[in-house]
Formats: structure tokens, sequence, C-alpha cells
């Protein structure tokens, strides 16, 4: 499906969620922060020091869904996996990577509207560490709750332990919220959960998709819970 208007967008939220959701849980990378030219940077340079060539678009596209792991193993040849150790320390990742991500234009506006109208916002991610560093670096301290990582549970997403995770702490039902993400992982793992899914700027992933923030916050406006 095409990117949905905020009128059809609303309708089809309210005929998801019984009007406006209850709660929203977001993927992290390609949805909370635009972190595609941060992990293509971080990887290339990798595998420049082992002397491969640069990712292919089909690389690009899997490491940005991954975890770290899963994305080490499909990138980078086993044995050469432990030369990675020492070029790892090369790299700063305040200086060399953290400037390549930032927040989607519109971000915010969302987070403060649900705020105000007291929903629940959580995160969960297939990243691994550094998540303290990426919230001070775009302000997003204090939005979500809770923020689940990989580490935080048995299997990551496409699986729904993250999901499960976070509808047992906030003890709302499933079908009054709504898992925003970019990827089959967080499809998965949405339906793992039996959540809602909206693709966020992915034509094609999912029943409804909405291209942006302003028109996914204009379609909230509308609702009433």
């Amino acid at each position: 499906m095409s990117h949905l208007s905020a009128p059809d967008l609303a309708g089809w939220i309210s005929g998801q969620c019984g009007g406006r959701p209850l709660g929203i849980i977001f993927d992290c990378d390609g949805v909370v922060i635009d972190s595609r030219e941060a992990n293509i940077t971080y990887y290339n340079y990798l595998r420049a020091h082992l002397g491969l060539p640069e990712l292919t678009r089909e690389q690009e596209d899997f490491v940005q869904a991954a975890t770290v792991h899963q994305a080490m193993d499909a990138i980078f040849p086993r044995p050469l996996q432990p030369l990675l150790r020492d070029a790892a320390k090369r790299i700063s990742y305040v200086r060399d990577i953290m400037p390549h991500i930032t927040c989607y234009p519109g971000l915010h506006d969302v987070l403060n509207f649900c705020r105000d109208a007291h929903m629940h916002l959580a995160m969960n991610t297939n990243r691994t560490d550094g998540m303290d560093m990426l919230l001070d670096n775009c302000r997003l301290h204090g939005y979500f709750d809770p923020i689940v990582l990989a580490s935080h549970v048995a299997r990551p997403k496409p699986a729904p332990d993250g999901a499960l995770l976070i509808l047992r702490t906030w003890n709302l039902p499933p079908r009054r919220l709504l898992f925003l993400g970019d990827s089959a992982s967080d499809k998965g793992a949405a339906e793992g959960a039996d959540i809602p899914f909206l693709s966020f700027q992915t034509e094609g992933l999912a029943e409804a998709a909405v291209k942006d923030f302003p028109t996914l916050l204009q379609a909230l406006k509308t609702l009433r819970v």
C-alpha cells in the first residue's frame, strides 16, 4: 500500500485501535532516528580496514534492520572477524559516527503531543548498546518507557519478545496500541504480539504506511480515545 494521507491514516488507526492508540511502540533506527548513513559509514570503515569493498545496497538494507551480531556475521567473513577489534578501536563513536545520526523531522512534535495526551511511548530496538549517548545527542531522554534493547530479551526482533515485554509493563491490550516500524523484523515483532503495525516510510511492507511524522501528527490529532 502507498503512503496514506492524514485523514485516511486516521481512519485506518481508528479501525485498528478503536480510536486513538493508548500507546505507541517505536522502532529506533529508521524510525526514531535516521542512522542509515552512520551505519554505512561505520561498517564501510571496518571493511576498508580489512581490504574489503564497500557495502552493496542489499547489504546496506540488511544491516539497518539487523542486530550488530547479525550484521557482522553477514558482511564479514568469519576468518577475518578477529581482526575487527583492532579496527573498531580506531573509531571514535562521538567523532566519527554520531554526527551522521539525526532525528526525523517532526519526531519531537509527535512525542510531545503523545506525552501531553497521556499516551504511553516505548522503544523496541535491535540495538545492544550506545543508547544513552544516542538519547543525549537527539534530545530524547524522558520520552520512552520502557526502552527494550536486543540484549534485554532472549530473542530480538522479528521475535515478539520485546513487544511482549512492553505489553506486560504497560498492562494494556495489544489491539489498543500501535507499533511503528520500517522493516520486516518490526512487522514480525508486532504481528507476533498482536499489535497493529504501521509502516514508516516503507511502502509495500504492510497494510498501511505513513510517509512522515507531520502526517502522523495530523492523524493523531483528529482521533479520540
